[in-house]
């Protein structure tokens, strides 16, 4: 029991944190610099040509017969 009258109680300095929203600003600030730099990306990728469809024009020869020979019966 002498030990807790004697002891000293634990004390935390909290000068250094800022009570108001702070982590909330930070984090905002980091989701829309990363959503940026993911917009800049999209942006570069597209004008690169990433995401031009190079297979479908290969395959649509394949079926370029069988569109003309229904478009012929329906004619007749």
């Amino acid at each position: 029991m002498s030990c807790f009258k004697n002891c000293n109680p634990i004390t935390f300095d909290t000068s250094f944190i800022r009570h108001d929203m702070s982590v909330i600003y930070l984090l905002l600030s980091l989701s829309i610099l990363v959503a940026i730099i993911f917009f800049i990306a999209f942006i570069i990728s597209v004008k690169k040509g990433q995401y031009d469809d190079s297979y479908t024009p290969s395959v649509r020869i394949l079926f370029d017969d069988e569109l003309i020979n229904n478009n012929q019966k329906t004619n007749n």
